[in-house]
């Protein structure tokens, strides 16, 4: 019984430094509405926000990260996140984070 809860927490232990997930919004900067359909690249891994302008995708422990959106209509945007000395990220670094994209049409830009 003791081996079998050893490995339990092992396997718990393995998947939580390795299942890193980035998640977040994406909305309007004009409208500040959520924004669906927006593609997503990340190193290589793809995903789409949700009509609530959600995302969640997979990235990889040490290594910088780096995502790509784009949307028709939309200038696309770059955003880079940073792992910390250990090569892992902080939930506050990756998770929920707000980002916002400028109409192609707006008087702001980046």
């Amino acid at each position: 019984m003791k081996s079998k809860i050893s490995l339990i927490v092992l396997i718990l232990l393995f998947c939580s430094c390795t299942n890193n997930t980035l998640s977040g919004y994406v909305y309007d900067y004009d409208t500040e509405k959520p924004i669906k359909n927006v593609q997503i690249d990340s190193n290589g891994n793809k995903t789409e926000t949700d009509s609530t302008g959600y995302f969640i995708l997979k990235v990889k422990p040490n290594k910088i990260c780096k995502i790509v959106l784009r949307k028709e209509g939309y200038s696309s945007k770059k955003v880079e996140r940073k792992p910390d000395s250990l090569g892992l990220f902080s939930k506050s670094n990756i998770s929920n984070i707000r980002i916002y994209l400028f109409d192609k049409n707006s008087d702001f830009t980046e």
